[in-house]
């Protein structure tokens, strides 16, 4: 009768992660008496609450009772926990033995010290290694998930995929600009559109009359433009002085002594616009007070802007120039034709030739003036090329 199917069939395969009791490595030695042998030491290769694996070479007899004190060293006190075993098995110098007599407080302190070298509580180096090396716990058993999607699920990932790039590459274009102009651009300080105007200004104090038409603010060349009225400044200090005084007519000494006005006519020099810096100054004015600007008809206005002093070194790599008029449209390109040193405020400022005409409205108002700058040695490569 062969009993090779049904032992087959009875066979239980048990896996490590199935075991009633946890087993775990720990650094120790047991002492082995009873049974008919003399007193023997062992290394302890694992342990857990159902018994112990010894790794033994004097042979032991399979299913002998014997006494065990297991000797536990912490760092530097030994603990000794006495106990008494069952030999079960042996493969050579590896002997597995069960608990037989072991009572609840002695199984409450192996259980925590279990548990403590388990969580690395208690370890020396080569144990701590261990139990970072190893797993603990039991695995979930795996389960083949499914890998499938649906048409929306699809689209949704690519869509949030599309968008996540998007955001990354408008970050990144945003960085890139920001350096470009960290390294490539520099703002004016101030700039202000001119012109190689006529400035007529107050000779004396006294009073002025406008002669211009408001309606008509554009003069020929020798157009009267306003007519000055102010007082015959007169000093006699010397002799000679009252020597000529004395040969006047007495109608013009008094005149001179009595210091009367003077009427003085101003003409345009050109043919130009008038452009007036404050309101119309009809009235009294003081000396030196600008009284009209003559902007020539046939010349173009012009930017002058001023730039920190540091940038002088900059000068030569402008590659290209903004101007941005307060309300206006599109921005304008210019053309650095001149370029000056203001020592008194420590700027440094450059004459900006616009590319389209400047509106008459302009003049004197301010604007916004970009300069962006070309490579290193980008303008030496110019002038060499002028060469």
């Amino acid at each position: 009768m062969s009993t090779v199917g049904n032992l087959s069939a009875n066979v239980v395969h048990e896996a490590i992660d199935e075991r009633q009791y946890v087993r775990t490595k720990i650094p120790a030695k047991v002492t082995l008496s009873g049974g008919g042998i003399p007193p023997t030491e062992c290394q302890i290769e694992d342990i857990s609450l159902g018994g112990l694996g010894l790794n033994c070479e004097q042979p032991l007899k399979i299913g002998s009772l014997l006494y065990a004190s297991i000797h536990l060293r912490l760092n530097a006190v030994v603990l000794n926990i006495d106990a008494r075993i069952k030999v079960v098995s042996q493969r050579g110098p590896l002997v597995g033995t069960e608990f037989i007599e072991l009572d609840e407080q002695k199984r409450d302190i192996l259980r925590y010290l279990i548990s403590a070298y388990m969580s690395g509580e208690i370890a020396d180096i080569n144990g701590l290694l261990h139990v970072l090396q190893r797993e603990n716990y039991i695995k979930q058993r795996k389960h083949k998930a499914s890998t499938s999607r649906s048409l929306w699920e699809r689209l949704r990932a690519a869509f949030g995929s599309l968008l996540f790039l998007a955001a990354g590459l408008l970050v990144a274009s945003l960085l890139l600009h920001k350096l470009y102009l960290l390294f490539f651009h520099v703002a004016a300080s101030q700039a202000l559109v001119s012109a190689n105007a006529y400035v007529v200004s107050m000779p004396e104090n006294g009073y002025v009359k406008l002669l211009v038409d408001p309606r008509q603010p554009r003069v020929a060349v020798g157009q009267p433009i306003a007519s000055v009225s102010t007082q015959l400044a007169t000093s006699i200090n010397t002799p000679s002085d009252l020597e000529a005084l004395a040969r006047l007519a007495p109608a013009d000494a008094e005149a001179l002594l009595n210091r009367s006005l003077v009427e003085t006519v101003i003409a345009s020099p050109c043919d130009c616009e008038v452009y007036f810096p404050t309101k119309r100054p009809d009235g009294y004015a003081y000396k030196y007070d600008e009284l009209a600007h003559l902007l020539p008809v046939d010349e173009g206005l012009f930017v002058q802007a001023s730039f920190p002093f540091d940038r002088l070194k900059d000068v030569n790599r402008v590659s290209r120039v903004e101007l941005s008029l307060f309300g206006g449209g599109e921005p304008i390109a210019g053309t650095v034709v001149d370029s000056a040193l203001d020592s008194e405020n420590q700027a440094l400022v450059l004459t900006i030739q616009p590319a389209e005409p400047l509106p008459r409205e302009a003049y004197r108002k301010p604007l916004a003036v970009d300069v962006y700058l070309g490579l290193p040695f980008s303008g030496l490569l110019a002038e060499l090329r002028r060469e």
